[in-house]
């Protein structure tokens, strides 16, 4: 989790509402007091903090399985061109040896 000093904070009557940003979005963790409760600033900024973090990192981890889900695709797709160039350098290699004999073959019978 960030550093407490790291939020923003704001209260209004018996709530505090921690802000910190994500991928240039704004995130926010609200603690709400109950009203049987006496309320408490630090507990409150604390609570509002930790939700707020928590947020973040559920983005942060759906993010992350975005971007391995895209490396993943990105991988195979690597792959796949990777095995087609391969059976070109190999049918390539196939011609040249043909076209060689071919030259041999054709000197010989001049």
């Amino acid at each position: 989790m960030y550093p407490m000093e790291k939020y923003k904070y704001y209260t209004t009557n018996n709530k505090v509402i921690a802000v910190s940003t994500y991928a240039g979005k704004t995130v926010r963790g609200v603690a709400k007091c109950d009203p049987r409760d006496t309320f408490d600033l630090e507990k409150g900024k604390v609570l509002a903090a930790k939700r707020c973090n928590e947020k973040v990192a559920k983005r942060r981890y759906a993010r992350a399985q975005k971007r391995v889900k895209e490396a993943a695709r990105d991988l195979q797709a690597a792959q796949n061109h990777y095995h087609k160039m391969l059976q070109y350098m190999n049918d390539a290699h196939d011609a040249y040896g043909q076209a060689e004999k071919d030259v041999i073959l054709y000197r010989g019978n001049i």
